[in-house]
């Protein structure tokens, strides 16, 4: 019985000594592994909440740079029923402006340009949209010719609006191509590093 006290004491000895002896976390860092957490298990909206507390709480940390990158990274997250490419685009150009020496500055202009892009097709979409409407609403007597040619129109502007959508198309593609990319270098990164 006191082999068996003495063995479970020293085990348990043992395990705590190894578990005191592993690297301690900062309070940031501790909720950025959290944060982190919340993002990997789709819990999309918490983990925005948590990254921006460890950004508003010390933006000088290294926690606070991570949470920046991830607060615009979430909001074009292809998995991510709420993103928002506003405000991603928002939260990537602040990265970009308080880090423009972090290692991932590249990766931060590459988005800003994608998103930008997005942007003007989006802006181009609902004009187009709104010129279509107004083609519908608009009662007119003419001629049967003029309907023809106004058809033709409508007809040309239907085509327009199949190229922006798969030019958008095109374009989420290549991004959660790219999301991929970077993926897989951060899991190798990870892999070099241990």
């Amino acid at each position: 019985m006191r082999n068996k006290l003495l063995t479970l004491f020293l085990l348990f000895t043992i395990v705590f000594l190894y578990g005191c002896a592993g690297k301690v976390l900062t309070y940031d860092q501790q909720l950025l592994s959290e944060a982190d957490s919340l993002f990997r298990s789709g819990n999309y909206e918490y983990a925005k909440v948590k990254y921006s507390r460890i950004r508003d709480a010390h933006p000088e940390t290294e926690a606070a740079k991570s949470a920046q990158y991830f607060l615009g990274y979430i909001n074009v997250y292809y998995d991510n029923p709420f993103a928002n490419w506003e405000a991603a685009l928002r939260e990537f150009k602040m990265f970009s402006t308080l880090y423009p020496q972090d290692n991932r500055i590249g990766e931060v202009s590459s988005w800003i340009r994608i998103l930008v892009v997005m942007q003007s097709f989006k802006k181009e979409y609902q004009g187009t949209s709104l010129k279509l409407e107004q083609f519908k609403n608009k009662e007119t007597k003419e001629t049967d010719s003029k309907n023809l040619l106004r058809k033709l129109n409508i007809d040309v502007i239907t085509e327009s609006l199949k190229k922006c959508y798969d030019d958008r198309d095109s374009l989420v593609k290549k991004s959660k191509d790219l999301e991929n990319v970077i993926i897989d270098l951060e899991r190798k990164c990870q892999q070099a590093g241990k």
